[in-house]
């Protein structure tokens, strides 16, 4: 499956397949508040550019 890259929201299986990351990963970034869900029926959905702006490296305090 592709992550529908023209969606401002994915799916799990296009977050996984996004990020390259494995489930349990996922679960404990969502549970450590890195990347937020949001619960949209029965599904857990997320937004692309949230992704991108958890995934991007902060500039240490120096």
């Amino acid at each position: 499956m592709k992550a529908n890259l023209e969606s401002p929201y994915l799916n799990t299986a296009e977050t996984l397949e996004y990020l390259r990351i494995c489930r349990k990963t996922l679960y404990n970034w969502i549970g450590q508040g890195i990347i937020t869900a949001y619960k949209i029926g029965n599904t857990n959905r997320f937004k692309r550019t949230e992704l991108d702006d958890a995934l991007r490296p902060i500039k240490p305090l120096l």
